[in-house]
C-alpha cells in the first residue's frame, strides 16, 4: 500500500506540477488560456488511471549487472492429487477510509452549499426597471439566450454569481444607490463569470481535488485556478470597453465596502476577494498582450504527453526476465486502484506453529511482490496468527523467520476479494558437529550396485501436466559473489487452470537462490493434468539445481 500510495502521489504530482510550470513558462498566454490549461491538468489527473491500464507500458533500464559464468538447470516430477478449493471471504477495504477522507475534503462544499441556500432564500427577485434593463441589454451584447437570475440581498454581501443549472447574480440592497458605471461593471464581470461556465469548472475541479485528497498540489492548483477566473474575467470587462484605471478603481472600492462570506465561497464566485487581489490589479493596468493561441495548443500538448509518459514509462532491471514485463506494472497498479476504492481486496493470513504444535509468536513475517518489488512488513502475535490485508489481486511470496527455526517460505496467487488462511508449521533449526576419529586399517571399497528408483504407478487415466510457459531462474548476484550453488527443491500445487497455486520450499542452500527459485516457478503455465477425462490439481516437485563454472 505504501508503494500505491508513492506511487500516485509522484505520477499525480507530476501532471498537476507541469500544468502550473507550463502556465509560468509561457508568460505571453492570456488568463482565459491559463485557465484552460490548469483545468486540463484536473482532467487528465482524473482520466490517469484510465490512462495507465490501456496505454502499452515503455519500460526503462533502470540498472545493469554482471554476467559472470553459471547454469541453472531444473527437474520436475508430478502427482496427481484431489482438488483443493479456497472459498473467498469478504475483507474490510480501505475505501471506507478513502471515501471518509474524500468526504472531510468535500464537507467545506457541503456546508457552502447549505449556506448559500440560506443566502438565497433571504433574497428577492430585483424589481429595479434600470438595473434589469442593464442587465437584458448587456445578456444581448454577450450572446446569452437567456438572462440569469437577479437577486437582491438585504445584507452587506459581496456581489457574486452561483448556481450551476440556474445561474443567478446576487447583489446587496446598496446597489441601487450605485452609479451606472460601477452597475455595468459588477454585471460584466458576472456575466463573464456565468459565461465561461467558471462555476460548473471550479466545481468539478473541487471534486478532482477531493479525489485525490492526498494530493496537496491539487489544492495549490485549485486555488491558483480560482484566481486564473478572475483574471479571464477582468480581461473580458476590459475587452468590452471599460478603461483598466476606472474597473481597477471599481474592484478596489467593492473590496474594502463588502465582505465575502467565507462559508459561501465554495460554491460562489465572489467579485472581489482579498486573496490575491493585489495581481489582479497590477495584471489589470498592465498593457494587453497580444495573442498566443499557438502557446496554449502547444502547452496542452506537452500536458498531455506528460501525462501518457506518466502512464507508461517504468523502470526496471536489466535482469528481469522479459516475460515478466509487458504489463506488470499496470496490472498491479490497477489492481491496487481498486482495491483503495474498496472494489478489490484480498487478504493473506494466518497461524503460525513449531513442530509441537505451538503457536510462536514474535516471528517476522514479511509478503513480497515481486512485479512490484512491494514489500509488506508484520509479526505474529501471541497466538501465532498474521495478516496482510487490503492487498491488491496478484502472485505474492511469503517469508517467515524466527530464531531457532528454518526460513520458512512460502507462495500464493490471490484473486480479487479472496481471503487465503493458512496453518504454517516452522522447522527447527539442523545443528552440526563435526568428529573425526582416526585409526590404521584399509578401507573397505564402495558398493557397486546401484539403487534403481520404484516406478510410480498412479490408477486412472492421467495425462501429465505439460509445461506450457516457462521463465528461467536468473541466478542472484549475492549468490556468485558467495559463491554459494546448490539445489533448491520446491513442491507445488498447479490447479485446473495450470497456475501454481501453492509453492512449498523443501530445501535450499540459500535465501536468496530460494526466493530466485520462487520468482521465476511462480510465472510458469501448464496445460490442466486430465484424470479420465477431467481436469485435476496435481502436487510436482521442481528442483532447480544452481551451478557456478569456473
Amino acid at each position: 500500500m505504501l508503494w500505491l500510495l508513492a506511487n500516485l502521489l509522484i505520477r499525480s504530482a507530476l501532471i498537476l506540477a507541469a500544468g502550473t510550470l507550463l502556465c509560468r513558462l509561457f508568460r505571453n498566454m492570456r488568463a482565459p488560456q491559463r485557465h484552460r490549461i490548469l483545468f486540463s491538468s484536473f482532467v487528465l489527473l482524473l482520466l490517469w488511471p484510465l490512462f495507465a491500464t490501456v496505454i502499452p507500458e515503455m519500460e526503462l533500464p533502470a540498472w545493469t549487472h554482471s554476467s559472470n559464468t553459471s547454469s541453472v538447470t531444473i527437474q520436475q516430477i508430478v502427482v496427481a492429487r484431489r482438488a483443493i478449493t479456497q472459498s473467498p471471504g469478504f475483507v474490510l477495504s480501505p475505501g471506507l477510509l478513502w471515501a471518509l477522507a474524500a468526504f472531510i475534503a468535500l464537507l467545506p462544499l457541503l456546508t457552502a452549499q447549505l449556506r448559500l441556500r440560506i443566502l438565497v432564500s433571504r433574497a428577492v427577485l430585483c424589481e429595479d426597471l434600470a438595473l434589469n434593463n442593464l442587465l437584458y441589454e448587456l445578456c444581448s451584447q454577450l450572446g446569452f439566450s437567456q438572462p440569469p437570475a437577479l437577486l437582491i440581498h438585504p445584507e452587506r454581501l459581496m456581489p457574486m454569481a452561483s448556481g450551476v443549472r440556474n445561474p443567478r447574480i446576487i447583489l446587496p440592497s446598496e446597489c441601487f444607490t450605485w452609479p451606472p458605471e460601477r452597475r455595468r461593471v459588477v454585471l460584466l464581470h458576472e456575466l463573464a463569470h456565468i459565461g465561461r461556465r467558471d462555476l460548473l469548472t471550479e466545481r468539478c475541479a473541487r471534486w478532482i481535488a477531493a479525489i485525490w485528497w492526498f494530493q496537496p498540489l491539487a489544492w495549490g492548483a485549485l486555488r491558483l485556478l480560482r484566481r486564473e477566473s478572475e483574471r479571464a474575467c477582468d480581461e473580458q470587462v476590459i475587452q468590452f470597453g471599460v478603461r483598466p484605471s476606472d474597473y481597477a478603481a471599481e474592484l478596489l472600492a467593492i473590496a474594502q465596502a463588502f465582505t465575502v462570506h467565507r462559508t459561501v465561497s465554495a460554491v460562489g464566485l465572489a467579485m472581489a476577494r482579498p486573496a490575491g487581489l493585489e495581481d489582479r490589479l497590477r495584471s489589470i493596468l498592465q498593457p494587453p498582450r497580444p495573442p498566443s493561441q499557438p502557446s496554449a495548443v502547444l502547452a496542452l500538448c506537452c500536458l498531455t504527453a506528460l501525462t501518457v509518459a506518466a502512464s507508461a514509462v517504468t523502470f526496471s532491471s536489466e535482469s528481469q526476465p522479459i516475460s515478466t514485463r509487458g504489463h506488470t506494472m499496470k496490472r498491479t497498479l490497477f489492481a491496487g486502484l481498486l482495491a483503495s476504492a474498496g472494489l478489490s481486496a484480498a487478504t493473506i493470513g494466518g497461524s503460525l506453529y513449531d513442530p509441537s504444535g505451538a503457536a510462536v509468536p514474535n516471528a517476522e513475517a514479511m509478503l513480497y511482490d515481486p512485479d512490484t518489488n512491494t514489500k509488506f512488513e508484520t509479526t505474529t502475535a501471541a497466538d501465532g496468527k498474521f495478516a496482510f490485508e487490503t492487498l491488491p489481486a496478484g502472485q505474492y511470496i511469503l517469508r517467515v523467520q524466527s530464531p531457532g527455526f528454518v526460513t520458512l517460505f512460502r507462495e500464493f496467487n490471490v484473486k480479487a476479494d479472496s481471503k487465503v488462511d493458512r496453518g504454517l508449521t516452522l522447522t527447527l533449526g539442523k545443528v552440526q558437529e563435526q568428529v573425526t576419529v582416526a585409526a590404521a586399517g584399509t578401507p573397505a571399497p564402495p558398493p557397486t550396485t546401484p539403487s534403481t528408483p520404484k516406478p510410480l504407478h498412479v490408477g486412472g487415466n492421467v495425462a501429465q501436466a505439460n509445461l506450457v510457459t516457462k521463465t528461467q531462474p536468473v541466478y542472484p548476484m549475492s549468490a556468485k559473489a558467495a559463491g554459494i550453488q546448490g539445489i533448491v527443491e520446491l513442491e507445488t500445487v498447479i490447479s485446473t487452470e495450470g497456475v501454481p497455486l501453492d509453492i512449498r520450499v523443501l530445501s535450499s542452500p540459500s535465501d536468496d537462490l530460494t526466493q530466485s527459485a520462487l520468482e521465476a516457478v511462480r510465472q510458469w503455465r501448464y496445460k490442466p493434468t486430465l484424470l479420465n477425462g477431467n481436469p485435476v490439481e496435481v502436487i510436482t516437485d521442481v528442483m532447480v539445481h544452481y551451478t557456478l563454472v569456473k
